[in-house]
């Protein structure tokens, strides 16, 4: 295969993880499997495996305090949500692998390297995902949303240098990004960020109202913890306010670069404006997995199109 079909396929394996990985948190699956076998690849295949490994998630605070009613059928649907997960990184590692050996030969060495820098961060962030399922495998029946924003983030940064790598091998003329823009892509991440972190806290199923949130612009619990930046970073209610203001102070960023360039920003501002509009129908009806997971993608193609916007030259 050329190296742009490999690379093309290896975008394509980074937003299905990240797709099912939506998937396994909206449905609360991440932690039913309590085991980390990077080298296993198949899933329980007779009744007593699956008794074992349900066995192993009884152990778990999940099951203790939120699933103790569950029955061995429920088990395998959350199990085989977050297997399909893992399946797929260990696939996308492969792949990397796979890549790097048909490119031994080639002369571009900028290629070879930041392959291989990518393939040891895709090792990395299996790590990772294992330390965020470990946060929530001892006292408290979830994942630290820390552990999960990382987890997300470091997704996202992978996401990147593939795109940049692809746009290179396609020939796209690239431009020195200016300071507007890299403040563009700071406020897309901090969303992003906030996002994730709401998502780990489960604030998105409190105050679901907008604008307001029930009836204040600020939640009254602003300050309840000390001290006062802690708020911004473990209050649910201020994590998710945060999330509200960075999503409108990047829609209206996004509206002044549009004015004054009305082309160039013309994609970005219909999927911010989208992802915006996915994050309020969300928020109104109460976290719908369907809506929750559109809101996730969305957030993908805000960042295609802001990187693309920010570093390829108009065509």
């Amino acid at each position: 295969m050329m190296p742009s079909t490999w690379l093309k396929s290896l975008v394509i394996a980074v937003i299905l993880m990240i797709t099912v990985g939506g998937v396994t948190r909206l449905t609360n699956s991440g932690l039913s499997i309590t085991e980390w076998k990077p080298f296993h690849l198949l899933p329980p295949i007779t009744e007593k495996n699956w008794i074992e490994q349900f066995n192993l998630y009884k152990k778990t605070p999940e099951y203790t305090y939120i699933n103790k009613h569950m029955t061995l059928d429920g088990f395998k649907k959350i199990y085989l949500c977050e297997y399909a997960h893992r399946l797929l990184g260990k696939c996308f590692v492969f792949l990397l692998l796979l890549f790097l050996f048909t490119i031994q030969n080639t002369k571009n060495k900028s290629m070879k390297r930041n392959i291989l820098i990518t393939f040891f961060l895709g090792i990395m962030q299996g790590i990772i995902g294992w330390w965020m399922v470990k946060s929530g495998l001892k006292e408290n029946p979830f994942v630290g949303h820390l552990h999960l924003s990382l987890h997300l983030i470091m997704a996202f940064f992978i996401f990147s240098i593939l795109l940049i790598l692809l746009w290179k091998e396609e020939g796209r003329s690239f431009k020195k990004i200016s300071p507007r823009n890299i403040l563009l892509l700071t406020l897309i991440g901090c969303t992003i960020f906030y996002g994730s972190s709401l998502a780990g806290l489960k604030a998105g199923l409190i105050y679901n109202t907008f604008p307001l949130m029930e009836g204040l612009w600020i939640p009254s619990e602003w300050s309840h913890q000390k001290p006062l930046w802690k708020n911004f970073i473990t209050n649910a209610s201020m994590v998710q306010w945060t999330h509200r203001f960075l999503a409108l102070l990047t829609l209206s960023y996004t509206i002044l670069l549009w004015l004054k360039n009305y082309l160039a920003y013309k994609k970005l501002m219909i999927v911010i404006t989208t992802q915006i509009a996915f994050g309020i129908i969300t928020l109104l009806l109460k976290v719908p997995l369907g809506f929750a997971l559109a809101h996730q993608l969305c957030a993908i193609l805000v960042w295609h199109t802001a990187l693309k916007t920010a570093l390829i030259e108009d065509l």
